[in-house]
């Protein structure tokens, strides 16, 4: 027999825990949605020939800088977050 999600966690924590994981995954949807346009409208004016040759280097350039950047901060951010010194 299969219990429901609520057998298994308390209450409160259940749906408090499942209202910010949805609203979360919301998020990076609507995110990834944003990111997915730009970079179609980066290519598209790539391919038509809208945007010069160099500043779209500079363009692509900066946009991986950017993510660099954001992923070695996040990387001290996560351990810091999982520290148990509180």
């Amino acid at each position: 027999m299969i219990r429901s999600i609520d057998d298994y966690f308390p209450n409160p924590v259940t749906k408090t825990r499942v209202y910010h994981a949805f609203r979360l995954g919301l998020q990076l949807y609507v995110v990834f949605l944003l990111l997915a346009g730009a970079y179609s409208l980066l290519w598209l004016a790539e391919m038509g020939g809208v945007i010069p040759e160099t500043l779209l280097s500079t363009i692509w350039i900066s946009i991986a800088v950017m993510g660099s950047l954001l992923l070695l901060l996040l990387v001290p951010l996560f351990y810091a977050s999982r520290s148990n010194e509180r």
